[in-house]
């Protein structure tokens, strides 16, 4: 049980609705890409993703672990660290990031972007 449905009983009337509260929003998805093969510092997500500001990455972080998403870990030593990656639950997220990623690989000549990135999927 993650902590949202410990605090609040919310109800949505489609599975969409609530994976989009979830994941949805402007930097979770992109956050979430980067964290879907390896744990990520704080700064490395920050060069990842650098039109987030460190308020903004900070509140996503947060509400991700809040929801059990991804997990924080301290690492105490002369300087102390603090890695995100996905949890366990937040990895059963990979199939519905490599299906959206798939899906703007096959689509963004459709729309008239550029994709910057390699994608790997």
């Amino acid at each position: 049980m993650t902590a949202r449905s410990m605090v609040e009983a919310v109800r949505y009337t489609c599975p969409v609705e609530l994976t989009l509260d979830v994941v949805g929003g402007k930097w979770k998805p992109l956050i979430l890409w980067e964290l879907r093969s390896r744990p990520r510092g704080f700064n490395a997500l920050h060069a990842a993703i650098p039109s987030v500001s460190h308020k903004v990455l900070t509140q996503q972080l947060r509400a991700l672990e809040r929801d059990g998403i991804i997990s924080r870990t301290i690492h105490e030593g002369r300087v102390r660290t603090v890695t995100y990656e996905l949890s366990q639950f937040g990895r059963t997220l990979h199939p519905v990031l490599d299906a959206l990623a798939r899906w703007g690989k096959s689509h963004y000549r459709d729309l008239g972007v550029a994709l910057d990135w390699p994608l790997r999927v």
